[in-house]
């Protein structure tokens, strides 16, 4: 429950800073950025409602519903992330974080994605949908800030390759976080739909 209240609350600040940020230097950098965030708030908002709500592990059907929701909505990320990816190939968009500051960046994302993949692993014990679904959603959110960390790393050690190979690096990184974004979302999808579909025949069954 905390970590979920957290995250929506720092969510809503990368929203406003990144909202505020594009008004104020008129970039869509910023925008993009801010309506990637923006998704994975309603995400995260969803699954807040949900708890406060109701419990986990009560009804498995609700949380099957909600978490394919959720999933539905995290396929729109590629949208945010596609249009982050151009801008960084063609408009030399990127971050650049100075001196030792890109080291505790870099430590920080490493970090938070070990920790995430570990977390997506323990939680399937607890065999909650949503559960698993915020593991996910925080899992593509670290995915986003190493192709961050990608373009701060070429800005500051990458003066030795050429912008070509940089591109293709950049490319090939924003293709494959999107992979695995839609596959984590299709898997969701397509598990949660056969599973609501067995607990509804399972229903009827019960009833005649």
């Amino acid at each position: 429950h905390i970590n979920l209240y957290c995250s929506l609350i720092i969510n809503l600040m990368y929203i406003a800073v990144n909202a505020v940020s594009a008004f104020v230097y008129s970039t869509w950098w910023f925008a993009l950025f801010a309506l990637y965030y923006a998704i994975l708030a309603i995400m995260r908002f969803l699954l807040v409602r949900y708890i406060s709500k109701n419990k986990i592990g009560v009804s498995r059907l609700k949380e099957l519903k909600r978490s394919r929701l959720c999933a539905y909505i995290l396929m729109t990320v590629n949208l945010a992330l596609s249009g982050a990816v151009l801008m960084m190939v063609y408009h030399h968009r990127g971050f650049d974080y100075q001196g030792f500051l890109i080291y505790a960046m870099a430590l920080y994302t490493f970090y938070i994605t070990t920790t995430t993949i570990i977390d997506l692993v323990k939680f399937r014990k607890y065999n909650s949908p949503v559960m698993s679904v915020s593991k996910i959603i925080k899992l593509a959110a670290a995915l986003v800030s190493m192709l961050s960390l990608e373009t701060a790393m070429f800005s500051q050690f990458g003066g030795d390759m050429s912008q070509e190979n940089q591109r293709l690096m950049i490319m090939l990184t924003g293709a494959g976080i999107s992979i695995i974004v839609v596959t984590m979302a299709i898997y969701t999808i397509v598990r949660s739909t056969k599973e609501i579909k067995a607990l509804k025949e399972e229903a009827l069954e019960k009833k005649e």
